[in-house]
């Protein structure tokens, strides 16, 4: 912080990162106000949680006691046009992210993920090859650990590298990591902006500080992100992924190997079939990981020991197991059309797609194509199962489903020997469970439990 440390903070939204942000404040002394929109029940229990009971707080809404602070912490999901945070706005109190009060205490090195799909997996094997290089580093953010409750433990020789949401980035004012990448930009969380363009914008914010001692990361296969890259080649360093960009530094796929050129050196970094996670989609995630080591000096062969030992992370096409002949797979994560796409298409055929959630405004007609190749059948679930059915009743036979298990059920009738059930929602949790975490997990327990009926028949 440019000033003294805050005596006074309120913190609006009482989830994991809100949570984190007022414990970082009590154990340094300053006055914590929380305020939530949930019942007083479940604020409590909240608190209870932190050991953050005693805190001052507000449930059921947001008052003017928001704005008796020196700075005023949003919670991601908390949306930034509130009213109270325009008046917050008005009486001049800085209204920061999480991830940015995390930066400004932070004296680590920051690496950054950003872009609508293959952030967790992305961010994940760019630590993986920093823990390689035996740097002192840690993944946060998005990825489930806020960043203030890791960065306090870091020296000025650590690196976070950061996985950063649109909604993150709404409320930043100096963060500006050493490199940024964009994976992608794709329709989104319409549910939130007014526009495409406005999704697309608050994505753009991670590079709002940048100049020629930064990097911005981008895929050549974008092509909204291609032509923003000739606004920003005037204002900081450019390096492609995916494709090998004459004249530009790029990392990119070349048959099997992961090529690159930089900073005027070239070279390949690993072989794809020596990484443990398959698929086109996580050799581009591999260059654009292996672009952020390159940016701090990691070795080529330190950050092909990372990337190739990377195993996956929960619910990202995460395999369960095999019954009666029938592969099932978790991929709780995807909350968009495309990781739908990706999820189904990394399967020959004989897919039975589980699908639905709360609508977030995804385009399902973009990826008609890729579920047509793939699916056997459709089963949905959730709020929006109505729109995708629209979208999907001529590409595979669908059905409709009221619970999870009863979509379990219905894979489960449907498949034969040789299939694939894959649990790819393309939608946020929130209409039927409190995270993607435990719709996965909830997920993996229905398929374990059928697995342990169908041993004892």
């Amino acid at each position: 912080m440019n000033n003294n440390f805050p005596s006074k903070v309120s913190i609006i939204g009482a989830a994991r990162s809100g949570l984190a942000a007022a414990s970082f404040f009590v154990e340094r002394g300053s006055k914590v106000f929380v305020s939530d929109n949930c019942t007083e029940q479940k604020l409590m229990a909240s608190l209870e949680t932190k050991g953050l009971s005693g805190l001052e707080h507000e449930s059921g809404g947001h008052t003017d006691r928001v704005l008796d602070c020196e700075v005023l912490i949003l919670s991601p999901g908390v949306p930034s046009k509130l009213p109270i945070i325009k008046l917050a706005q008005k009486a001049g109190i800085p209204v920061w992210s999480e991830m940015e009060l995390g930066y400004q205490m932070s004296k680590a090195t920051f690496l950054a993920v950003t872009g609508s799909t293959g952030k967790s997996t992305t961010a994940s094997l760019a630590g993986e090859a920093l823990k390689a290089a035996g740097k002192e580093s840690a993944v946060a953010g998005n990825i489930g650990i806020p960043v203030i409750s890791i960065v306090p433990s870091l020296s000025a020789e650590g690196y976070v590298v950061a996985e950063v949401s649109s909604f993150q980035l709404e409320n930043i004012d100096c963060f500006r990591p050493k490199a940024a990448v964009i994976l992608n930009l794709m329709k989104n969380h319409l549910d939130r902006y007014l526009s495409e363009d406005d999704y697309y914008n608050a994505k753009k914010q991670i590079a709002r500080n940048f100049n020629k001692d930064n990097y911005l990361i981008l895929n050549a296969k974008d092509p909204k992100l291609m032509a923003w890259s000739k606004e920003m080649v005037h204002k900081t360093n450019i390096i492609f992924f995916g494709e090998n960009i004459t004249g530009y530094d790029s990392f990119w796929c070349e048959q099997d190997k992961l090529c690159y050129r930089f900073e005027g050196s070239t070279g390949n970094i690993l072989n794809f079939s020596d990484m443990s996670i398959k698929g086109r989609h996580n050799h581009e995630n591999a260059c654009a990981a292996s672009a952020l080591a390159k940016v701090v000096g990691i070795d080529d062969k330190l950050i092909k020991e990372g990337i190739c030992s990377f195993k996956g992370l929960p619910h990202r096409l995460e395999f369960i197991q095999s019954i009666d002949g029938v592969s099932w797979y978790n991929d709780s994560k995807s909350t968009t059309a495309e990781s739908v796409a990706v999820a189904v298409a990394a399967f020959p055929k004989g897919v039975h797609l589980i699908a639905g959630g709360k609508d977030k405004g995804c385009d399902f007609a973009a990826v008609k194509n890729t579920i047509a190749a793939s699916v056997k059948d459709i089963i949905l679930i959730g709020e929006a199962a109505e729109r995708i059915e629209k979208q999907w009743k001529d590409l595979a036979p669908v059905y409709r489903c009221k619970t999870l298990k009863d979509a379990v059920d219905m894979a489960a009738l449907k498949s034969e020997p040789g299939d694939y059930v894959v649990f790819s929602p393309g939608c946020s949790s929130f209409d039927m469970f409190s995270s993607y975490e435990e719709r996965g997990a909830i997920f993996r327990q229905l398929v374990m439990e059928l697995g342990n009926e169908r041993v004892g028949l």
